[in-house]
């Protein structure tokens, strides 16, 4: 064989190891084109992983909403009478359920007394004596409609001085502590208004001013509530 045709049969060769391998290269770009084969999501993911909760909505616990029927409502009136004066107020009271039997509330107090004649003669002008306060008390109802309380009370009394000229009245203003301890009965048991037959003793009361005695809106130690009137005896 010549060296012509060994070239020539050298130069086939070649082209015939060329096109294979341009043919092998483009089979392999094609695969590269292709798509990722499909994979299930059970198949990638294991059941550890994913959430049971998909696709469940998430139930949230309801706020708690203020319960009427836990109120204590109390409407009171004062009257008070004497032989030199007169008195009416209010003294509404509104508590609520915070734990089984037990009330928390409070209390505001309005009254005012109305005096004919401030040192009792009829040439002596008329006065007036006005109370404004309140506290907050605890209220444990016992069993059935039996109840007993704890209420602490600040009242503040504009009361007239006994000196005075002509017609002319200066007024002054004191601040007396009451602490009320007592029970009764309530006559709506089963119901959030409530309407009581109770007594109340002030302990405080013996330790009082013979001032503070005498512009007191409590002439005693004890005071009686019927319903919703409001009773103190007299000196």
């Amino acid at each position: 064989m010549g060296i012509k045709d060994f070239r020539m049969k050298f130069i086939r060769f070649f082209a015939l190891v060329v096109m294979l391998v341009t043919a092998s290269a483009s089979l392999w770009a094609q695969d590269d084109d292709k798509p990722a084969p499909y994979k299930r999501p059970e198949q990638s993911y294991s059941r550890d992983t994913v959430s049971s909760d998909i696709g469940k909505t998430k139930s949230f616990a309801p706020k708690k909403k203020f319960d009427v029927s836990k109120l204590l409502i109390e409407p009171n009136i004062q009257l008070f009478f004497s032989s030199n004066y007169y008195q009416f107020g209010l003294m509404p009271s509104l508590g609520y359920k915070t734990w089984k039997n037990l009330y928390l509330g409070g209390s505001i107090n309005y009254n005012l007394q109305y005096v004919p004649h401030i040192d009792g003669t009829s040439s002596s002008p008329h006065a007036s004596v006005q109370v404004y306060g309140g506290g907050p008390f605890i209220h444990y109802k016992i069993w059935k409609g039996f109840f007993t309380r704890l209420r602490v009370e600040m009242l503040a009394v504009k009361y007239p001085e006994y000196s005075y000229i002509g017609n002319s009245i200066n007024y002054n203003t004191r601040g007396i502590p009451y602490l009320w301890v007592g029970g009764g009965y309530n006559l709506t048991a089963s119901r959030n208004f409530f309407i009581p037959i109770a007594v109340y003793i002030n302990p405080l009361f013996p330790a009082y001013s013979g001032d503070q005695k005498s512009i007191s809106p409590y002439p005693s130690l004890v005071y009686f509530q019927v319903a919703f009137y409001i009773f103190s005896p007299g000196h």
